[in-house]
Order: structure tokens, then sequence, then C-alpha cells
């Protein structure tokens, strides 16, 4: 028996997944990963530096570069690769409670922007990989792990496109992407849980109208 495409997704993520062995991240790495995406995010990416990152973890600079001998370059790329590995993991867990494509679909936007909305580092994925695209500073290894994370992420869509019958080209998945990236600046959010809710049942409406965009006879 043949597998559904979406089945096909999720290996595919968990493979992605396993690929990378963080059991060797000591504590004190993830510390510093932790401080350093909370100043990035409440004070500014290029704010941070090994000084500041030292002052809030009560840290010496050898101390910091210990663990990170490369210094900030290396926290930053680090920490995009963290994020995107748990943003994957949590996600496929999402995803495989889904007992058919719309739900699977249903699940992935509402991951998506309730990360979005509830987790600063995700805009600041956002904005260092939209950088990295400008001013190419991260290396080579971690620009290419970052590009399969979004093509796979890209294919988990696709896949529910597949199954509910639809056309569903590469445009297709990055608009969702742009939608969803960019919640916070449509949704205007209060805070609430209920109000949450809503926004995430809207955002699955929203994205599922995209699918009818790129159907041949709509683009016809």
């Amino acid at each position: 028996m043949s597998q559904l495409p979406r089945d096909r997704a999720n290996t595919a993520v968990r493979e992605f997944l396993a690929s990378r062995d963080w059991s060797s991240q000591t504590p004190a790495r993830r510390r510093i990963l932790a401080a350093f995406l909370r100043l990035a995010t409440t004070q500014g990416y290029n704010s941070v530096t090994m000084r500041t990152l030292g002052r809030e973890l009560g840290m010496k600079a050898p101390s910091l570069y210990s663990s990170f001998p490369q210094g900030r370059d290396e926290i930053v790329a680090e920490s995009l690769r963290w994020f995107t590995h748990t943003f994957a993991r949590d996600l496929l867990n999402c995803a495989e409670r889904a007992d058919s494509p719309q739900e699977y679909w249903a699940e992935l936007v509402r991951f998506h922007l309730a990360q979005q909305l509830q987790r600063p580092e995700a805009d600041l994925w956002d904005l260092l990989v939209a950088t990295d695209r400008v001013a190419r500073f991260l290396n080579d290894d971690v620009r290419a792990e970052v590009e399969l994370w979004v093509d796979l992420h890209a294919a988990m869509y696709a896949a529910a496109a597949e199954e509910m019958g639809y056309c569903f080209p590469s445009q297709g998945a990055r608009v969702v992407f742009t939608l969803l990236d960019g919640a916070a600046r449509w949704t205007d959010w209060s805070g609430s849980e209920e109000e949450l809710d809503g926004l995430l049942d809207n955002a699955v409406r929203l994205t599922r109208s995209v699918l009818e965009v790129f159907q041949p006879e709509t683009i016809a």
C-alpha cells in the first residue's frame, strides 16, 4: 500500500530532524542561545553583542567563548538552527494528529500562526533569513539547512493540497508563508486566548482560499 502524500511529507521532516544530533548541546550553550533570542527579540538583533549577552547571563567573555569559540556569528547560526529544529519538531507533532488532509492543512496553519503571534523569535528567524538573502552572512551549511527546512515545510502544505485535489505550485506556498509570517501586522491580536482561537480559524479559511486562486481554471 502506497503512502499518502502527507505521510511522505511527515517522513521527510522526521528524517530532517534525525539528521541533526542535539544530544551534545550543553545546558550552558542552551542558556546562551535562549538569552540571545530573548535579547534580540526585545532589544533588537543588532544591539546584542558578546558584552551585552555576558551581562544578561552574568558570565564573563571567556565563558561565552568556551561554549561558542567563534563568538556572536556562531551564536546567531546556532540560534537559527535551534529555532528551526524546535519549530519543525513541534509542527510535526501537531500535523501527525490529523486524520484527514483538511485537518492536516488546518494544523499546519494554526501552528504557524500561533508561533508567529506567541513567539517573538519567529519574527527574528524571518528577519535573519531575509537578511541573509541580501547580505549572505550565514555560512553555507546553515543556509542549506534553513533552505531545506523551508522546502520541507512547503511540501507539507503541497501534500495536503494534493490529497484535497488541488494544484498547489511553489508560488502558492510562498503566498501562504508570507501571509502567516506577517500575522502580527494584520491580526491586531489583543493577547486573549479566545480571540486567538478565532484568528486561527480565520487563518485556516483565508489560506484555503489561496488554494482556489492557483487552480488552472482560475488562473486561466
